[in-house]
């Protein structure tokens, strides 16, 4: 199991990431690159050949400018190549040729796993070609000691995993080595877990999950994703359920939460944050100066979602969130929201800027609500305004987020009201929640929904 005290490494993960998006790249035709990844007997490391075909390339360079110094050395033929920076130098370029290079595992960039398995970005053993091609069709294999084994978002078949080209710029976990490995279906979806640790068992890893998204789901009868991978990784704390959480969307969805190993399936069903991570998945990943809309509708919805749900009760809901105001009120640094949103894992801002976006949420949901006689509201426009996106890993705009919402509204305050929320150096006056006026669209909001949130059964594979 991990200390709790080693997750507080994970917040530099998050704000580290962004780097990975950005590819100043000149695109040129496309072809077929193979990766072959062999991991080390310790886990500490991998070698890897890369064979490329149909396209020329100048070199390889890591996704992450922080996984440069990992790089050990490359070859072509047992030829040493020049490396600097992290960047593998061909002293042509090449149009069929095999790469091989070694790259260590920085362990201590998430902190997670034994010496039997081990999560870890893909950034820490994946290379690209430089210039990357428009149109590259890329499969990766894998040789993991022993009877190890592999745990990727990624589609694959027997084996072999056939990867979008994001994969070459959007981290997501993988997971290699010893551990327990189940999938089930939930909500149409296929769920696959990766659980390292003895506890919790995996038959409530399993129906907390199933639970989570199921709840995830009812915002619009369906889950935004047809595939899901969750890596379970337990952790020594006492203090909360679930300790943390993180989405990743580099290939395809990846949702990492660390739960206490002594927390009973009760507390895992009814705790938030799993509900908070999965509920990211209905918008795009957002810019760092609009995190304040993707945390806030995601802290939003993990409150009335559980409440809707049975897993918490609607005055739990409303008292959780009014408290949420408070703490964000007495929180941040004076800036406008955007800007708060953008300094936030420096500054600590966190609940400033996750509940102003909750309040910006609420506001939204209640005046769609209230304008539409019910018919409106949240929920109902992030379902159909999701489909602009699907499963896009690029980084979008809150503009474009707005107008989309607003288009599948109808509502046309929506974007004007998202520019005057990110502008404000204040946090917004939310004593209208309690207003006698509002009593019966607060009871809408968080009164249970139909089927008690069961969107499909769930059958085994």
């Amino acid at each position: 199991m991990l200390n709790i005290g080693r997750i507080a490494g994970l917040l530099c993960v998050v704000s580290c990431a962004h780097g990975a998006d950005r590819a100043a790249v000149e695109p040129h035709s496309g072809g077929v690159a193979d990766y072959t990844v062999t991991i080390f007997d310790n886990l500490g490391g991998a070698r890897v050949r890369a064979c490329f075909r149909g396209f020329a390339l100048a070199g390889l360079v890591p996704m992450d400018r922080s996984a440069a110094s990992q790089l050990q050395g490359a070859w072509i033929d047992g030829i040493p190549l020049e490396t600097r920076e992290g960047r593998i130098s061909l002293s042509q370029q090449l149009s069929h040729e095999c790469v091989e290079y070694e790259t260590q595992f920085e362990r201590s960039r998430l902190g997670l796993g034994d010496a039997s398995a081990v999560v870890l970005s893909q950034s820490q053993w994946l290379w690209r070609p430089e210039p990357f091609p428009t149109e590259v069709r890329t499969s990766v294999r894998f040789a993991v000691p022993g009877d190890g084994r592999v745990s990727l978002s990624w589609p694959q078949s027997n084996g072999v995993y056939q990867p979008n080209r994001n994969v070459f710029f959007v981290e997501t976990f993988a997971v290699f080595g010893a551990f327990n490995q189940h999938a089930f279906s939930v909500a149409n979806t296929r769920v696959e877990v990766a659980r390292l640790g003895a506890a919790p068992l995996e038959k409530d890893v399993r129906r907390w999950l199933t639970r989570a998204v199921e709840a995830t789901a009812s915002v619009g009868g369906r889950f935004p994703l047809d595939h899901l991978q969750f890596v379970i990784v337990p952790v020594d704390d006492v203090g909360a359920e679930v300790a943390f959480g993180m989405v990743r969307r580099g290939g395809g969805s990846s949702v990492l939460l660390l739960p206490s190993a002594d927390a009973q399936v009760a507390e895992l069903e009814a705790d938030w944050v799993a509900i908070h991570e999965l509920s990211h998945l209905w918008l795009p990943r957002l810019h760092a100066k609009d995190r304040w809309l993707s945390e806030g509708i995601a802290t939003y919805l993990q409150e009335v979602l559980r409440a809707r749900c049975g897993l918490q009760s609607s005055d739990r809901a409303w008292r959780r969130i009014r408290e949420g105001f408070e703490r964000g009120r007495r929180s941040g640094s004076g800036q406008p929201l955007a800007d708060e949103s953008w300094s936030m894992n420096r500054t600590g801002a966190y609940q400033r800027v996750y509940w102003a976006g909750t309040a910006f949420a609420l506001e939204t949901d209640l005046r769609l609500r209230r304008g539409s006689n019910g018919e409106n509201t949240l929920l109902t426009v992030l379902n159909d305004a999701q489909r602009n996106w699907q499963e896009e890993a690029r980084l979008v705009s809150a503009s474009r987020v707005l107008a989309a919402l607003e288009q599948a509204s109808g509502a046309e305050f929506i974007a004007a009201l998202g520019e005057q929320y990110a502008a404000s150096s204040d946090f917004p006056d939310t004593s209208y929640v309690d207003s006698p006026e509002y009593d019966d669209v607060r009871a809408q909001i968080s009164a249970p929904a139909q089927g008690g949130c069961k969107v499909s059964g769930e059958s085994s594979r």
